[in-house]
């Protein structure tokens, strides 16, 4: 046997919880327990509607509290129970595998949605479960419903209405599947079917007995649930990479969890490892092969805030709200700008970090001849490659990444030191790569031929309709905030690259 210092469990005292127990630890043969039964406030006050506007841990607060006082190590949910956030102190040592994620009708005669007469009463006690009833039938009336799942069905069985939703699992635990007579089709809680096993934050040991019911390395194939920071998704999405899980692998991320106005966004990991979202409380994210990844709309909206949509079209379709814009420098600086390109010769490198940089960088050398001979050319990005392209420069590298790391990987190789370096690009260039190029022992002249300044326009009041903003650059970022005041919350906002979301994250 495993010795868990006489590990004490505690679960709400319903037939439901006590066989969700059974089910946890019967995957854990090994280990012993002392089981407390609890009856929570939700149990006691059946007269409140779950329909009202309840408090977060209207079933949890008496077993949170019994682990915050010692009374009890752990305590076994069925997950969408869980309050929103934790309270302080008390952290999730598991989410198992989902069951069953889907509703069930119980009914009356054994009819289904469809063959319900109008007006007929359905039984729900979720604000959300009514909504999608009434987008299926609006003929229907449904009623608020409280009790374990047997005294619900037992009241269905009276007569009080002729029809009542239940989670699926929840019917199979109980071995009550009999009494399905069809599931549903809409969504449902992002956490129903899971089971989350909660204890005192920092108790590493007793953490570690339910370590195998969580760990994504095992459970690949299942669907897995965690709450995430918004802001720390990319830490979030490199967890993922190093416990093994696909970078193709599905993602959904739920804001506003359980709410009226929850929403959920598909993704695959690779996706969101410059994204972030803004919102007041943790967001719920689930991983897994088989999340209903088919559902994903094959070109979600994306709102694209940069002056060019070609890493935008690769997203979805797009709505192209560019806040900045470029413009050659003016006069007073002309002068010595094309004094340094036409002596472009003298430079070892010359580095081109967009493709502004190589069209301003043309426009201002007009008809002047320029010596390449001796000169290479870095740029940044496909785009950037495309242009220089077009004006027969061909790169001797091409970086992929969107700050200086890469392209001051690619010159260490070289045993380039000592190079001089010509960098034309935006007057507000980030100042890390001519600081690194420099700290590298080159010389390096930083040479503005172009403006990017706010493109003031009117962007949109509701962003609901767009499936994430997109972000191409640090002066993106702050002009989007300029024009509007903020950044929008609960939709996911995606960088470009590194530097661009540390602007996202900072802003």
């Amino acid at each position: 046997m495993t010795n868990t210092g006489n590990l004490k469990v505690i679960a709400r005292s319903s037939a439901l919880s006590l066989i969700q127990v059974d089910e946890v630890f019967g995957k854990l043969k090994e280990v012993e327990y002392e089981l407390t039964k609890c009856t929570s406030y939700g149990d006691q006050h059946k007269e409140v509607s779950l329909m009202d506007n309840i408090s977060a841990d209207f079933f949890t607060r008496e077993l949170d509290t019994a682990i915050l006082n010692g009374t009890a190590d752990i305590a076994v949910h069925s997950a969408k129970d869980l309050p929103f956030p934790l309270p302080e102190g008390l952290e999730i040592f598991a989410f198992t595998a989902a069951s069953d994620k889907t509703d069930s009708l119980v009914s009356k005669d054994n009819l289904t949605i469809a063959q319900l007469p109008a007006g007929a009463r359905i039984a729900t006690s979720s604000p959300k479960r009514k909504a999608e009833l009434l987008k299926m039938r609006s003929d229907l009336t449904i009623v608020s419903v409280r009790g374990t799942i047997g005294e619900r069905i037992a009241q269905l069985d009276e007569g009080k209405f002729e029809a009542l939703i239940v989670a699926t699992c929840a019917l199979q635990r109980l071995g009550l599947e009999d009494r399905i007579s069809e599931r549903l089709p809409f969504a449902t809680h992002p956490l129903q079917g899971h089971l989350a096993i909660v204890g005192r934050k920092g108790d590493a040991a007793r953490k570690k007995i339910f370590a195998s019911l969580d760990d994504p390395k095992i459970q690949t194939k299942g669907i897995k649930a965690y709450y995430v920071p918004g802001t720390e998704i990319p830490s979030f999405v490199q967890k993922m990479s190093e416990a093994g899980i696909p970078q193709e692998t599905p993602v959904d991320i739920v804001v506003n969890v359980a709410q009226p106005n929850q929403k959920e966004y598909l993704f695959t990991l690779a996706d969101i490892r410059h994204t972030i979202v803004k919102a007041n409380e943790p967001l719920l994210i689930t991983v897994g092969d088989e999340l209903a990844y088919a559902n994903r709309p094959k070109k979600p909206l994306a709102l694209a805030t940069g002056t060019k949509t070609v890493w935008a079209e690769k997203r979805g379709d797009v709505d192209h709200r560019p806040v900045i814009k470029t413009v050659m420098v003016d006069d007073s600086r002309l002068t010595a700008a094309r004094e340094q390109i036409v002596s472009v010769a003298k430079y070892d490198y010359v580095i081109f970090t967009s493709s502004y940089g190589a069209e301003y960088f043309f426009k201002i050398a007009g008809d002047a001849k320029i010596e390449w001979e001796n000169t290479k050319v870095i740029s940044v990005g496909s785009t950037t490659t495309n242009m220089l392209s077009s004006h027969g420069i061909t790169p001797c590298y091409e970086s992929a990444t969107e700050n200086a790391e890469g392209i001051i990987a690619w010159l260490k190789e070289q045993t380039a030191a000592s190079a001089n370096i010509l960098l034309p690009r935006s007057s507000i260039g980030i100042e890390a790569l001519p600081r690194m190029l420099a700290e590298n022992g080159n010389n390096v002249t930083d040479l503005p031929i172009y403006d990017t300044v706010t493109n003031r326009q009117e962007l949109p009041s509701d962003f609901t309709p767009y499936h994430e903003v997109l972000f191409s650059s640090p002066s993106g970022v702050k002009a989007f905030k300029e024009i509007a005041g903020d950044l929008p919350c609960n939709v996911p906002l995606t960088a470009k690259g590194e530097t661009t979301l540390q602007s996202l994250k900072t802003l």
